[in-house]
C-alpha cells in the first residue's frame, strides 16, 4: 500500500524568498549600525547563514522560524582566558569576550525594538531574537513570517572544520549550518528525493496525529539520515516500516549530525532528544500498522 498525498503536505508562504531578503537587507543595516561605535568590530567580518525547513524543503507545519545564524568573527573581542578547564568533561567553553553573545542579543534585541513599528513583533528566546511580520497581501489577506536571528561566534573543532558556536539557555550549542545542507541535498539527490518525502511523511503523521502545528527542527531530519540509502525504495508503507525497524534497532546515540561532525543524541553541543525520537517512532508505527 502506497502512502497518501496527503502525507507528503508542504506549506510554503508566499513570497517567503523575496520577503526574505528584503528583511535580512533591513536587518543587516541594523545590525551595521549596532556595532558602527563598537572599536573592536567591523562588519565586513560578519556573515549571514540560513538553515531551517525552508531551505531544507521540509516544512509542512504553519509557524516555521526562518533562521539566520549571524556568524561573528571578531578575535579582537576576545579577552585573554582566566577560566579553569574542566578536565572531567573536557567542555569546550566560548572564549570570555568584552561584549558578550548575551550582551550582543540583549543589544540586538534593543535595537529591532526601536526600529520596527507596530506590525512587527520582537522577543528574544532561548536561541536568539524572534520576530514576527505581518505582512498584507495582495488579496488582502495578511501573513505572518517568522524569523529567528542567532548571534554566534565562529568556531573551528579539532579537524579545522569551520563551523558555529552559540548559548542555548547557558548551554553551548555548536553547529555547522552549510555543511549540513550540503549533506542533506547530496543524500536526497542519491535517494531520488525519497529521503525528503519520508521526512514529510513522518512529520505530517506527527502534526496529525498529536493535533500540534509546531515540531522541533531538524530532529526527523538527523533521525532519517543516519538510515542507508538503500533503504529509501519507496513510499510503499512497508518500505517504511523497515526504515523504523532499522532505527529501532540501531542505537540512536551512535547517530551523526546531518553535518558528521558530531553525534547527535549523546552530545553536549547538540540539544536533540533520544525520548522524543523513540516517541516519534511509536507513533508512527502505530498510524502506518493500524491502517
Amino acid at each position: 500500500m502506497y502512502i497518501a498525498n496527503e502525507l507528503k503536505r508542504v506549506v510554503n508562504k508566499d513570497k517567503l524568498d523575496e520577503i526574505r531578503e528584503s528583511y535580512v537587507e533591513n536587518l543587516s543595516q541594523i545590525i551595521g549600525k549596532f556595532f558602527a561605535d563598537k572599536a573592536m568590530f567591523s562588519f565586513e567580518d560578519f556573515s549571514l547563514h540560513f538553515f531551517d525547513e525552508y531551505i531544507l524543503q521540509t516544512n509542512c507545519h504553519d509557524e516555521i522560524f526562518s533562521t539566520i545564524y549571524l556568524e561573528i568573527n571578531q578575535p579582537l573581542n576576545y579577552k585573554l582566558s582566566t577560566k579553569a578547564k574542566n578536565s572531567r568533561l573536557n567542555k569546550i567553553q566560548i572564549p570570555e569576550l568584552y561584549l558578550t553573545l548575551a550582551d550582543i542579543k540583549k543589544g540586538l534585541c534593543q535595537a529591532f525594538c526601536a526600529h520596527y513599528d507596530t506590525s512587527n513583533i520582537v522577543w528574544m528566546d532561548k536561541y536568539g531574537i524572534c520576530m514576527k511580520a505581518s505582512l498584507q497581501m495582495e488579496d488582502g489577506n495578511i501573513c505572518e513570517y517568522y524569523f529567528r536571528l542567532i548571534p554566534c561566534l565562529t568556531y573551528y573543532n579539532q579537524n579545522n572544520v569551520r563551523g558555529i558556536m552559540y548559548y542555548s539557555n547557558g548551554d553551548i550549542e555548536i553547529e555547522y549550518p552549510d555543511i549540513a545542507t550540503n549533506n542533506f541535498h547530496i543524500k536526497n539527490e542519491q535517494t531520488k528525493d525519497l529521503y525528503r518525502q519520508t521526512v514529510l511523511i513522518f512529520k505530517n503523521i506527527l502534526l496529525k496525529e498529536k493535533d500540534i502545528e509546531q515540531l522541533p527542527s531538524e530532529i526527523i531530519e538527523t533521525m532519517l539520515y543516519n538510515v542507508p540509502n538503500e533503504l529509501f525504495v519507496s513510499d510503499n508503507k512497508s518500505d517504511i516500516i523497515n526504515i523504523i525497524n532499522f532505527i529501532r534497532n540501531n542505537p540512536l546515540k551512535d547517530f551523526k549530525t546531518m553535518d558528521e561532525e558530531d553525534f547527535a543524541f549523546s552530545s553536549l553541543y547538540r540539544s536533540m532528544s533520544i525520548y522524543y525520537c523513540k516517541n516519534v517512532l511509536k507513533i508512527i508505527e502505530k498510524y502506518l500498522t493500524m491502517r
